[in-house]
């Protein structure tokens, strides 16, 4: 059974209760999600509609609307407001800085698919009640963009910790998504695959209508009802083909009239031979109509039952709009995180307020009609000729009075710092640089401009002594107040008195205040009390025109005459201006003029020392680069050194081992001759001896302790071996001695020797004197032909044999002497089975 719409008051009484139900649930998805900013119970910032109207928060929001993609995320960034937590700014900051490096890292995220369709979800819960094709493939173009953005920040747990927290929240719904795209089209239209029995149908309506069209072309081609046909085509009234037929020849087309044309000439005739195939085809179409309704009812059965999860999809996707916006909004100012302290300083460096920085570009589109309209409106924040500025509260200092001339920025300095703070609250970066910082305010209160009004009988000075009566009421400790031309309006005595009173008022309340005034009573109070500090906008004093910059420490002079010159007032009244005022005020006059004079000579001292400063730096970086260059090709070069240095040791060590085994060769094959010192060996070791030599240049050390006589038993060190001896026998004459390193015996002029007590200086030079100077002196060593090896181990023992059977070769000794003592045995067995297996030893006994 098929249900119908209803009609009238009958529609609106059956389906009252579910439009109140449908209601009341849309009244708690607007409170539970509307304000929802990022899945938490966050509290709004304590203050009312006149500070946000008067710091242009609108306009910021406004901004950042632009920058949002979808209807909820604009939303959202309308309905912005700044939270009182530490923990939650924090958080809040946290996001948009994640945001900010996934979109400078990746590009902006694909968030076109985002439709809104809460009302349309609240909607699909009423009973017997279907939803529009279109509405329901944007429901499934949104969830599967929520899919797409889970699967995205699913890899980005730890560099994006908290836009993965809000995604991973997210239930797959594609189950929805598969069956809404598989029975609607992008256009909204009702794809033959959605049911095969919609499929039939509509494979029989094109059909029927292939076989209506037929059979109407027949009858506009027969040539003898040509006379009757009006024009040869074939066209649609009341949902039925019918052909044009001239008005004075209807009846030789026999059918039903539909219509006729407005010239009363045309009649629109069915013929009789379409008349059943029309009837059976308004009855498929029915079919049809009815299965396209059953078809949507199901898909929107299926969204009802997913209500709530598709609602939290949507308030997660629209907050992931709301904080890609902070994003992007960052990006076009060129905008830092403040960071947050908890000791009330304040310093806002470099900064700049946005409205003055933006600029409006709109893009136009073509309309149906081709007229131009505003498709867009996109916002940049480019204008170069804004000064920055630095706003500084100190630790221990709560008020700041702010004074100088007018047009010089008073104003304005102090709607940015009172901006910045409930961007920074509400987690958008702040066009300022790096190295900012801001508390985290309660309350914040803004008492600005001339509100007068003369239906509510204000004047400018009751005005603002209404808002300073709710200011005072609700300020509390921690509470942010600014007070523009705090005393103005009225008598400057009084006006100046009462201004005091209120500073004092907020001081107690330790509130942080700042005002801008003109009131030389407000700059003296400056001067008397610890925490307040004067602040003064630079003024040239040369030219009498505004710096747009804060001096602190110094008050501010009103330059009223100057700006009044500058404006044209007339000379003649000017000085007479100038007659008018008193003693005291010339001298303060020129006192502050002075100041002035002075700051600007030190803030050109200051520049000229920051240039030198960054030479400096520049210079120092310089010098540490090319200090890690020439380290770098030290390392370099010592490197091909040692390199070099090891092929010609292998070299040398291959020509020695070849000298060594042709001596044993030769002396093998003719024992009876003398090859000591052959004249062919003595020029092979030259050789060597000056190729090494060339190739190791002598190493610089400490002059060595010569030595003149010797004695025996004195100690000596012998330079070439490094090694300290004692004197066994010595010839002062000829210069030679005999030294006992060990057990090793060695022949060496004195020349090669030095005292003991400068063997420190050569310790360094030990590895390169040791291998160089072997060669050097190899003609000087004169084993004994007795080998002393008592107490060495086996490696070291038959090392030291094997040399003394070397060099007792080169000498032509034909008995060598080893003394192993007994001991254990194990030494005597390795000696012996060393000279078994020996080439050039012919025999050996125990003593």
């Amino acid at each position: 059974m098929m249900s119908v719409p209803f009609s009238g008051s009958l529609l609106t009484h059956c389906l009252m209760p579910y439009l109140l139900q449908a209601i009341v649930r849309r009244l708690q998805y607007c409170e539970k999600n509307c304000n929802h900013q990022n899945s938490k119970s966050y509290s709004n910032i304590s203050m009312n509609d006149h500070t946000l109207k008067a710091l242009e928060f609108d306009k910021i929001r406004e901004f950042l609307s632009s920058f949002a993609v979808s209807e909820g995320g604009k939303r959202r960034c309308r309905k912005l407001s700044p939270v009182t937590e530490y923990h939650q700014v924090k958080h809040l900051l946290d996001e948009t800085t994640q945001m900010r490096a996934e979109v400078e890292q990746h590009g902006n995220l694909p968030l076109n698919g985002i439709h809104d369709i809460g009302a349309a979800v609240e909607r699909a819960q009423i009973q017997n009640f279907f939803l529009d094709a279109k509405v329901l493939f944007d429901i499934g173009e949104t969830l599967e963009t929520a899919e797409m953005l889970r699967k995205y920040f699913s890899g980005c747990a730890d560099t994006s910790p908290l836009l993965f927290e809000y995604t991973s929240s997210l239930a797959p719904l594609t189950h929805l998504t598969e069956k809404i795209r598989k029975c609607i089209s992008p256009q909204g239209e009702i794809l033959d695959t959605a049911s095969s029995e919609l499929s039939d149908i509509r494979r029989r309506i094109r059909q029927l209508r292939r076989s209506i069209i037929k059979t109407l072309e027949n009858l506009l081609g027969d040539e003898q009802k040509a006379y009757a046909i009006q024009d040869d085509f074939i066209t649609l009234r009341n949902n039925r083909y019918v052909i044009p037929v001239r008005s004075d020849s209807k009846t030789a087309v026999p059918g039903v009239v539909h219509d006729q044309s407005q010239s009363k000439a045309t009649f629109f005739i069915e013929p009789l031979p379409v008349v059943e195939m029309n009837n059976e085809l308004q009855i498929l179409h029915r079919d049809e109509y009815y299965e396209e309704i059953r078809i949507l009812t199901d898909l929107t059965s299926l969204i009802a039952a997913d209500a709530d999860a598709i609602l939290h999809t949507l308030a997660v996707v629209e907050t992931i709009d709301l904080i890609h916006a902070k994003a992007l909004f960052s990006k076009a100012l060129s905008a830092v995180p403040a960071s947050l302290n908890r000791s009330s300083v304040i310093a806002l460096l470099h900064c700049r307020h946005p409205i003055l920085l933006a600029r409006c570009s709109a893009q136009q589109a073509v309309t149906e009609e081709h007229t131009p309209s505003i498709a867009s409106v996109f916002w940049t924040f480019d204008r170069p000729e804004v000064v920055p500025i630095d706003i500084i509260k100190r630790a221990g200092i709560s008020t700041l009075i702010i004074t100088g001339a007018n047009a010089g920025g008073k104003t304005v300095a102090m709607k940015t710092l009172g901006l910045f703070v409930l961007m920074t609250q509400a987690g958008l970066h702040i066009p300022a640089a790096a190295g900012s910082e801001l508390p985290v305010f309660e309350k914040v209160f803004a008492d600005i401009g001339d509100e007068q009004n003369i239906e509510a009988n204000l004047s400018t000075f009751s005005s603002h002594i209404c808002q300073i009566k709710d200011i005072t009421a609700a300020a509390t400790e921690n509470a942010l107040v600014l007070l523009d031309e705090l005393g103005s309006g009225t008598d400057p005595g009084e006006g100046g008195a009462l201004a005091l009173a209120i500073l004092d008022f907020l001081r107690q309340k330790r509130c942080c205040t700042v005002v801008t005034t003109h009131l030389n009573l407000l700059k003296n109070y400056a001067y008397t009390t610890d925490d307040v500090e004067n602040v003064s906008v630079a003024f040239d004093p040369q030219t009498f025109r505004p710096l747009y910059s804060l001096v602190y420490g110094v008050p501010g002079f009103s330059n009223a005459l100057a700006i009044a010159q500058l404006h044209g007032i007339s000379d003649d009244i000017l000085t007479k201006a100038g007659e008018y005022l008193n003693g005291s005020d010339r001298h303060i006059a020129e006192l502050i003029h002075g100041l002035e004079k002075t700051h600007q000579d030190i803030i050109a001292q200051k520049k000229i020392l920051g240039t030198i400063i960054d030479h400096a730096k520049k210079y120092l970086s310089t010098a540490e680069r090319f200090c890690e260059a020439l380290k770098q090709k030290k390392e370099k070069i010592l490197k091909e050194f040692e390199v070099s240095a090891r092929k010609l040791l292998r070299e040398s060590e291959q020509e020695l081992k070849k000298l060594i085994r042709e001596q044993r060769r030769r002396r093998l094959i003719r024992p009876d001759n003398d090859f000591t010192d052959s004249e062919a060996t003595l020029n092979s070791f030259s050789d060597v001896k000056k190729k090494l030599a060339a190739s190791f240049p002598i190493a610089q050390h400490q002059p060595v302790q010569p030595v003149e006589t010797l004695s025996t038993g004195q100690n000596v060190m012998v330079v070439h071996l490094n090694k300290q001896g004692t004197v066994i026998s010595a010839d002062n004459a000829s210069r030679c001695a005999v030294i006992a390193v060990g057990s090793v015996r060695v022949k060496a002029g004195y020349h090669e020797l030095s005292m003991p007590h400068a063997a420190a200086s050569l310790s360094t030079t030990h590895a390169l004197k040791q291998t160089v100077s072997f060669h050097a002196a190899a003609q000087t060593i004169c084993l004994p032909p007795r080998v002393n090896v008592i107490g060495l181990h086996v490696d070291e023992a038959l090392s030291l044999i094997e040399k003394a059977i070397d060099h007792a070769l080169m000498q032509g000794v034909e008995l060598l002497e080893i003394i192993h003592g007994i001991g254990t045995g194990r030494l005597k067995q390795a000696i012996h089975e060393y000279l078994k297996n020996h080439d050039v030893i012919a025999r050996f006994e125990s003593a």
